[in-house]
């Protein structure tokens, strides 16, 4: 509740500050009503990629370690990890700034699919990789919650911020291989207390994906504990990921 209120007090504040200074795309200035960039700019930075994921034959077998085609059932990547964005992501990340988080939000739900209550029905449960403990203290909160927690919540309360716990505090991953990053994130998840995925169809959101290592292992923990399947929804991605396959 308490979080809730201060999400409501954020958003009018926000409003306020626009009526007195407008809002202006990050990119180009233009005066918007919502969001964080103009339609125009938006197209550059659009990705909207969706993937459907195979386990291989060898991770199948039982002979090789997971990649995220193993355990991830599809991805949804919705925009590129570059630019404006990579620099408000960085922002927030690393300095505490909140400011931009409902701009994000905005920007977030924009590019969902059409019919954004369908698509999100499908799942059982819509959940987000969380911060470590000493992160989230640090910053006061975490970067995917704040951005998607209230667009999914939308759909009647199926969200949940009680599911999975980064039980280990993890380096920072962006300078690490990706092997180094699978090693670092190892074991640094576990299912919350009382959280019941037995057979659930679980949606795992975050900020940013690169390798889908950090994805993986969270996934990983769920389909052990008896998930039925494990997709994933991230804001950015890196620039390996860039090429579309399958549009929505």
């Amino acid at each position: 509740m308490l979080k809730n209120y201060l999400r409501e007090i954020a958003y009018y504040t926000q409003v306020v500050k626009e009526l007195i200074f407008p809002r202006r795309c990050a990119v180009c200035g233009e005066v918007i009503d919502t969001a964080y960039l103009c339609d125009t700019c938006r197209k550059s930075f659009l990705l909207q990629k969706y993937e459907r994921f195979t386990p291989r034959e060898e991770f199948l077998a039982g002979q090789a370690e997971p990649m995220p085609q193993d355990v991830l059932s599809s991805v949804m990547l919705l925009y590129k990890y570059d630019g404006v964005l990579k620099d408000a992501l960085h922002k927030i990340k690393f300095t505490g700034d909140s400011t931009l988080l409902p701009l994000l939000r905005e920007q977030a739900e924009s590019a969902l699919p059409g019919a954004k209550l369908r698509w999100l029905g499908q799942y059982d449960i819509i959940t987000c990789i969380p911060a470590s403990s000493e992160r989230r203290q640090q910053r006061g909160f975490d970067v995917p919650e704040e951005i998607f927690a209230p667009l999914l919540d939308q759909r009647g309360g199926e969200y949940s911020n009680n599911i999975l716990l980064r039980v280990r505090h993890t380096a920072p991953l962006f300078e690490l291989q990706p092997l180094e990053r699978r090693k670092e994130l190892t074991g640094c998840f576990a299912l919350y207390p009382k959280a019941k995925v037995q057979g659930k169809k679980i949606l795992l959101c975050d900020d940013i994906y690169t390798t889908g290592s950090t994805m993986a292992e969270a996934a990983r923990v769920l389909l052990q504990n008896g998930a039925k399947e494990v997709h994933s929804l991230a804001f950015t991605a890196s620039s390996d990921n860039w090429e579309v396959k399958d549009k929505c």
